[in-house]
């Protein structure tokens, strides 16, 4: 199999994943199986990171998200994806104590009394980091997930 293919596979296979938290867990991920956790996890890094960059995907998701999609990262050794989501979330961890926050979604009207035009730079500068697929997530994914079940 290519590897644009294994790509492709671990893509449908994390849809189909997805798919089944709503279908058979009612939308509760805690009740997933831990691998098919990690791979909704996964699905919903790469497609609000694609989509809006780091802050629709952690506004979204949350804080538990971010570490164990963290853990994740570290477990498939994707290492710059990694240092990029954490730099990220460093400098959100800026704002997050302030009062006036009272939905992870108050954080996007709030970070820019808190960061500075080169902190705001850099932020959108580690999305289109993200966007060159420094890792190939999908692929080490492929990897680690499915290969030894194809």
């Amino acid at each position: 199999m290519e590897q644009e293919e294994q790509r492709k596979a671990f893509e449908d296979y994390s849809f189909e994943i997805t798919d089944k938290l709503f279908k058979t867990f009612g939308g509760k991920l805690d009740q997933m199986p831990e691998k098919e956790q990690e791979v909704v996890r996964i699905w919903r890094l790469e497609a609000d990171m694609y989509n809006g960059g780091f802050i629709q995907y952690f506004c979204n998701w949350g804080y538990d998200n971010f570490l164990s999609t963290r853990d994740i990262l570290q477990r498939l050794n994707a290492n710059k994806s990694l240092d990029i989501i954490t730099e990220c979330e460093n400098l959100l961890a800026l704002v997050i104590d302030d009062k006036r926050l009272t939905t992870l979604w108050d954080i996007p009207r709030y970070l820019g009394d808190y960061l500075t035009p080169e902190q705001e730079a850099r932020l959108e500068k580690l999305d289109q980091l993200y966007w060159e697929n420094p890792d190939d997530i999908q692929l080490l994914a492929y990897h680690y997930y499915l290969q030894s079940h194809v």
